[in-house]
């Protein structure tokens, strides 16, 4: 017997280059899994998504329809990685059972967050949020996604160097071609009370740091930016910067990377 997809939830994430989500699993409720099984429904769980799948009638329909008023709950959970890290999850934070449903969803398929439903029930543990689909009201096949924002944070570049101020002029430049999409750097003042600097002046006594922070928050992505360099003047002197590592916090909004640079010589610490 042929069978068909009948509903795809596909989950995305902007800080993956492929925007495939490899933190999360996504699984039928047992709930659910019954009810799909009593209509010779299959599904097929990838970190791409899940899909139910359905047996079809010589018409080319489902052998079974499920329900109208079939409520389908998916579970999301996070299943390692650093989804907690790259994810900005101001959306979810505070929520008791967050539930992303296609009421309401728009033409692109976008699955929104419901409102919080105080009778709603808790979550079993390590589930992040729900998936709730209603094939009833849904068009066939019914294609949705799920999609995640990346973290957003002021990237900072502490430069370790020799060079006196005299010498000229150190600066973090973007050199990428998209001017638009090009990142701006401002040289910042030290405060004494700065964990970093301090731990630089303890590591590297007898030099100078400057310090050098994005304008704006930088959407965390996994391909690195190739077009970051320390210039000194005019002069490009290293790069491509690395980009700050995601586990580094020099403030809760703020990541780091410290770089080193001599008159002859540059290397990352």
């Amino acid at each position: 017997m042929k069978h068909a997809a009948i509903i795809e939830v596909l989950l995305r994430h902007a800080y993956y280059a492929d925007l495939r989500c490899p933190d999360l699993s996504i699984e039928p409720s047992d709930a659910t899994a019954r009810l799909l099984r009593d209509h010779r429904c299959d599904w097929r769980s990838s970190p791409q998504g899940v899909r139910v799948l359905s047996p079809l009638d010589p018409a080319g329909q489902p052998f079974l329809p499920l329900p109208g008023d079939a409520a389908l709950l998916f579970y999301l959970a996070v299943r390692g990685g650093d989804f907690d890290v790259v994810t900005d999850l101001a959306s979810l934070r505070g929520r008791p059972a967050p539930v992303f449903t296609d009421a309401g969803a728009g033409t692109d398929g976008e699955l929104r967050l419901a409102p919080d439903d105080p009778a709603r029930p808790r979550l079993p543990p390590g589930v992040l949020a729900v998936v709730e689909i209603r094939p009833g009201s849904a068009p066939r096949p019914a294609r949705f996604q799920v999609s995640f924002p990346a973290r957003q944070a002021r990237w900072a570049y502490y430069c370790v160097t020799d060079l006196a101020p005299a010498a000229g002029e150190l600066a973090v430049v973007d050199a990428s071609p998209d001017a638009a999409g090009a990142l701006r750097f401002s040289a910042v003042t030290l405060e004494p009370t700065d964990p970093v600097a301090a731990q630089i002046e303890r590591r590297y006594p007898g030099m100078r740091c400057a310090c050098f922070v994005s304008d704006q928050p930088v959407a965390a992505r996994a391909e690195p930016r190739r077009s970051l360099e320390l210039r000194l003047g005019p002069d490009r002197v290293a790069g491509p910067l690395p980009n700050p590592s995601m586990q580094s916090a020099a403030e809760e909004d703020l990541l780091f990377q410290i770089i080193k640079y001599r008159a002859q010589s540059f290397q990352t610490p």
